[in-house]
């Protein structure tokens, strides 16, 4: 168990999942689908009522809502790929608050660790463009066509860290990702700001980010009590 300012129990290491979490990249999505559709199909389209139920799934699922055939969709879906990691990412957000939580977490000396789907290559340009970088020690990606294993993302994270999962904690707001890491041995935590965030009576809940410093260490110091 770490001791923040040699007095206060705290996790040695917090590992987020990136692409739920920290990013926001619903005007993203909004914007490669809008963009894409009029360059490819010559026409104005407003996504917005599509983001919060499409903007976590594959292109296509929107796009063969707007495409006009499926050959279309899959041109459609090649560009947003392209355009997501490239020109989109200006329009990347970070969830409100997230600057702040995180600056109180590295202030407590916890070191801070990142999960996602996205290949390395294109996580690394999301951290930079969004300033992240200033608090993300160590990136944990997804290689090119192999599926996403969060536990597995999980153990790279604290093995570069050097922590071992009872000292680590691990915040997400999908329940499938959450036991899979928790199954670890790490503590887990569901993020109440993420999309479509899951809830689980025996996972405790961080409402949001300014909450984020004060839920994990109140949990760290009465935990074994």
């Amino acid at each position: 168990m770490g001791l923040a300012g040699g007095h206060r129990p705290h996790p040695r290491a917090i590992i987020f999942d990136l692409d739920r979490c920290l990013i926001d990249s619903r005007t993203a999505w909004r914007f490669c689908i809008e963009e894409a559709v009029a360059s490819t199909a010559g026409r104005r389209v407003d996504a917005s009522s599509l983001v919060d139920e499409y903007h976590t799934r594959p292109w296509r699922d929107a796009l063969g809502i707007l495409a006009s055939s499926s050959e279309e969709a899959r041109n459609l879906a090649v560009l947003c790929d392209a355009m997501f990691e490239r020109s989109a990412m200006k329009k990347l957000l970070v969830h409100e608050g997230i600057g702040m939580a995180l600056h109180a977490l590295r202030g407590e000396r916890i070191e801070i660790g990142a999960i996602s789907r996205l290949p390395h290559g294109v996580a690394v340009k999301q951290i930079q463009s969004t300033g992240l970088d200033r608090f993300v020690a160590v990136l944990s990606a997804t290689l090119p066509g192999e599926p996403w294993v969060p536990a597995e993302r999980f153990d790279v994270c604290l093995a570069f860290l050097a922590t071992g999962a009872p000292d680590s904690a691990f915040i997400s707001g999908d329940l499938r990702d959450i036991d899979a890491v928790a199954g670890r041995g790490a503590r887990p935590f569901a993020a109440g700001w993420a999309h479509h965030a899951s809830e689980n009576p025996g996972v405790p809940a961080i409402a949001s980010p300014p909450e984020m410093r004060h839920t994990i260490m109140r949990y760290w110091a009465t935990r074994g009590l």
